[in-house]
């Protein structure tokens, strides 16, 4: 996979999707499964910003039923089962636990019925082949069994709890890429570092888009019958000044944040907490309630979220405040003071910026837009050949990029015909019985357990790609500084194969070296000057990287 721009500029393409978020990336992918000429840019990485930003669970969406939305809790149990299905070396069941209390709704009672009308919905959860994906009954735990799954936590209001079963994502990076890569070979055209800074056409009728190259500031046409505008927190951005009018706002910001400590406080099971939540409203009164916090195991680490708030900032001048950690670390004490987190113990933290509706004038608190919103600017404002999609939620991207690409076929005057990206593996997912097929590459593959267990779980049946390094020169099979895992084979994949232009496109993407936190100056070294011999960096440019990435885990004051 190679940035071509040249071709971007000399090819009429059905559709143009802006925007290579997760929800970017499976819609070029089912544009071009299904036959279309595609174009997909990004004015950065792919999946760089908000879709980087999870705690790792694929939800089955119990928590909808609070709003008794039963249609999105179908939808999401049925996406879940879809990405354990086309991407089994990266999605896998993950057993939740949460405590009941004795007041109404995390009762005993009240998550009973949760349970049961969350096994019913989902009646058919278990429709693959491989029993390692196997999902669970929900059921009720005693008072005593709480104890073992959350050690020292002491709470007087505890009855017992709560255990169902989600899925936990290995890597979303690589999800999101596996889409890319998988794309790319069903014939759509791809560039990272190309942004979106206008649109051809006149005011209402738009027939591609003007296209800047984030590297050399060269400006460039890229033509298309169809525009889908999937830019996430900056959709409205891209829309703004619509050659010369002003379109509606699509999407208000609130900021997302989780944070990675550095010890796995929970063996197997992500925990969901009860904590108090006071908010002082604008007449000096103080709302009194409480909200959870997730403990989510992953790798030897565990994830913590999130903790939203409002932005009203420029979405290119996001970053984490330190504040905000601090304020969010307290809560996560009061959820669980037997944890005992310090600063030092959060060795990364992940931060993007989700659609909200407002804020709850009584409690303050963030009320998140609950469905995605997909919007043909024709029937709205007048302009044919543009649509704009505001995303939710992770596990729905498949479904929404889905409904997407059906509107672009009818926008097209044909007939969508049928999607398969829920029937495709993606790239890596040809494999039938993950843990057999993980025990049978360990066992054939000559290289220590954890390194395999690492390239498998990454690249899936794909591994195979990165072995192939080794084969004329046995020195790119060692690890980088630093790692126990990472080949320096996969660094030079990543330049020559996956669109790698930048130090972090690689630490915190293409591999998962920097995923879990700083990966130390030696590392970072090292991977720079094998970056430096394929892409013909100096010096100069090597220390300039290296800086840029330094910043990504620091926090503004």
């Amino acid at each position: 996979m190679q940035r071509d721009l040249e071709k971007l500029s000399d090819t009429e393409y059905d559709v143009i999707i802006v925007g290579a978020g997760i929800y970017g990336v499976n819609a070029a992918w089912d544009a071009a499964l299904r036959g279309l000429r595609v174009a997909l840019i990004d004015k950065g990485d792919f999946v760089n910003a908000t879709s980087s930003n999870s705690l790792k669970i694929i939800h089955g969406g119990l928590r909808y039923l609070q709003h008794l939305d039963v249609k999105r809790m179908r939808e999401s149990i049925y996406e879940r089962m879809v990405l354990m299905k086309i991407a089994p070396h990266l999605v896998y069941p993950l057993p939740v636990v949460m405590p009941t209390y004795n007041y109404k709704m995390k009762s005993r009672g009240a998550m009973l019925a949760a349970l049961l009308v969350n096994d019913l919905i989902g009646l058919d959860r278990n429709r693959l082949n491989d029993q390692h994906k196997y999902i669970p009954r929900g059921r009720l735990i005693s008072k005593e069994k709480i104890k073992e799954y959350i050690p020292n936590y002491e709470n007087s209001n505890v009855t017992g709890g709560a255990l169902w079963y989600d899925c936990q994502c290995y890597n979303t990076e690589r999800l999101a890429l596996s889409y890319v890569l998988t794309a790319h070979d069903a014939g759509a055209d791809i560039a990272n570092y190309v942004e979106c800074i206008g649109f051809l056409g006149d005011g209402y009728r738009v027939s591609g888009v003007k296209a800047k190259d984030c590297f050399t500031g060269d400006v460039f046409d890229i033509r298309s019958k169809i525009v889908v505008n999937m830019g996430g927190p900056w959709v409205d951005t891209i829309l703004k000044n619509f050659n010369g009018r002003q379109l509606k706002k699509r999407f208000i910001h609130s900021s997302a944040m989780n944070i990675i400590v550095n010890k796995k406080l929970f063996n197997t099971h992500a925990v969901g907490l009860s904590c108090p939540y006071q908010f002082k409203r604008a007449d000096g009164t103080i709302y009194k309630g409480n909200r959870i916090v997730f403990f989510v195991p992953w790798r030897d680490c565990t994830i913590i979220g999130t903790n939203h708030l409002p932005y009203n900032g420029d979405p290119n001048g996001y970053r984490i405040k330190e504040a905000e950690i601090q304020q969010f670390l307290n809560t996560v004490n009061q959820a669980h003071p037997a944890a005992n987190i310090r600063r030092q113990d959060i060795s990364f933290f992940h931060g993007g910026l989700l659609p909200m509706v407002g804020t709850t004038p009584h409690t303050g608190e963030v009320r998140l837009l609950r469905k995605y919103g997909i919007y043909d600017h024709l029937r709205e404002e007048d302009i044919d050949g543009l649509i704009t999609v505001v995303g939710v939620k992770y596990t729905t991207h498949r479904d929404v990029a889905s409904k997407t690409i059906d509107l672009v076929f009818r926008k097209l005057g044909m007939a969508p015909p049928r999607c398969m990206t829920d029937k495709t593996p993606v790239y890596g997912g040809e494999i039938a019985q993950f843990e057999d097929y993980l025990k049978d590459a360990n066992n054939k593959s000559g290289l220590n357990e954890k390194v395999m267990n690492h390239l498998v779980r990454n690249y899936g049946s794909r591994h195979t790609d990165i072995l192939s390094h080794g084969k004329k020169d046995s020195a790119k099979m060692k690890t980088v500084a630093g790692s126990e895992e990472i080949l320096k084979a996969e660094i030079i994949h990543s330049v020559q194969k996956e669109m790698a232009l930048k130090l972090s496109d690689v630490v915190l993407r293409r591999t998962d070296l920097g995923s879990k936190g700083f990966p130390g100056d030696s590392c970072l070294r090292e991977v720079a000057e094998i970056m430096a011999t394929e892409l013909h960096w100096d010096e100069v440019k090597i220390n300039k990287e290296i800086q840029d990435i330094k910043t990504i885990y620091s926090t503004s004051y």
